[in-house]
């Protein structure tokens, strides 16, 4: 059976991430499994797992009953390793955590070098909690660069959202654009320039759509001559209007920029390694 695994810090912010958790989990037919890590780098804390234990899943069944307590583990140790570790035991679709928590703590994780850790050394996708709202990511915003790596980001992103539609956003520069009659261009080979540089992404993007085969029906490409910041991903950005999730993946030309993206989005965001 298909499962999610759902890392939480038990922070005043875990209510949240475990209740979307819960939602996804229940809208697809997944199994729930859900992990905390007790960090060990200030206390040694190995002598009091039990205790520990007992308190975590005292509070799953206060405020979460229809999570079931055998599905629950607890880990020692650095919050990167204990969870790559267990991905790699149970093999989950999606991994669920959140945007913020507790000092030393997903605040860390998510923020700072942890979060680039596990999003880089995990093949399994990545989801990151950023609002309450329950919805069901139908419609969702993804910046592309038409590689390969967007190509399998594209297609896994409709595997897990088998109802959803994708923005495909692709944003593109002039190369010396202010520069051109500095360079000896007149003007009528200037814009000649700027429109064969236009003709390419779109014949670029045609080309991408053409690939996708069975799920060329799902995908919209809105195209634009811009320069991709983050602030594109805020919560008043125009691209955001009536989005449910961006997705994205770290690998070629969209990576110098994903991080600080998700710390900038309000949106929730899926992240694919490649």
């Amino acid at each position: 059976m298909s499962l999610i695994l759902v890392a939480t810090d038990f922070s005043k912010n875990c209510s949240k991430v475990l209740n979307k958790a819960i939602f996804l989990a229940k809208q697809k037919d997944f199994k729930l499994k859900v992990v905390h890590v007790v960090e060990d780098g200030i206390f040694d804390f190995h002598d009091h797992t039990e205790k520990i234990k007992f308190n975590c899943m005292k509070f799953l069944t206060d405020n979460f009953p229809e999570i079931d307590l055998k599905d629950f583990y607890l880990r020692v140790g650095s919050i990167e390793d204990e969870i790559s570790k267990l991905v790699s035991e149970l093999e989950p679709e999606l991994l669920v955590i959140g945007a913020s928590g507790e000092n030393f703590n997903f605040e860390k994780l998510i923020m700072g070098s942890t979060t680039k850790k596990i999003i880089r050394s995990l093949e399994v996708p990545t989801l990151v909690i950023k609002n309450e709202n329950k919805i069901d990511y139908k419609n969702i915003l993804m910046p592309t660069d038409f590689s390969d790596e967007c190509r399998y980001a594209v297609r896994n992103t409709i595997k897990l959202f088998s109802e959803s539609k994708i923005k495909l956003l692709h944003v593109y520069s002039v190369p010396f654009k202010s520069r051109l009659s500095l360079y000896g261009l007149d003007n009528e080979h200037a814009e000649s320039f700027v429109s064969g540089v236009e003709e390419r992404n779109y014949k670029e993007g045609n080309v991408f759509i053409e690939s996708m085969g069975e799920y060329k029906s799902r995908l919209k490409l809105k195209i634009e001559n811009d320069v991709l910041t983050v602030e594109h991903f805020e919560e008043d950005s125009d691209w955001l209007n009536g989005i449910d999730l961006i997705s994205i993946h770290t690998t070629g030309n969209i990576s110098f920029f994903t991080f600080d993206m998700l710390e900038k989005s309000t949106t929730d965001v899926l992240i694919f390694k490649k």
